[in-house]
């Protein structure tokens, strides 16, 4: 899938890593149920994560970071599901 184009190569003769070029996309991860749901007011429940995650891979995430389970019981409860 090529939806977007390489940016334009701008040669900088001073320095070396702006002549570095990406060959291949960057790999994405989220990290929304972590990061993204501790910093809520009121956190997701298990159910509301689940869905989440779901919707995360049918977007087609290939790495998630799902909780930090030493942060809470249910954090830790949703990791081991």
């Amino acid at each position: 899938m090529n939806k977007y184009g390489p940016v334009p190569h701008i040669k900088m003769p001073s320095r070396t890593w702006p002549d570095k070029v990406l060959s291949q996309s960057p790999i994405w991860c989220s990290v929304d149920l972590r990061d993204g749901n501790q910093a809520l007011i009121n956190p997701m429940t298990p159910d509301q994560k689940m869905r989440f995650f779901n919707m995360l891979v049918r977007t087609g995430f290939k790495e998630i970071e799902i909780s930090f389970p030493a942060a809470s019981k249910a954090d830790y409860d949703f990791t081991r599901a």
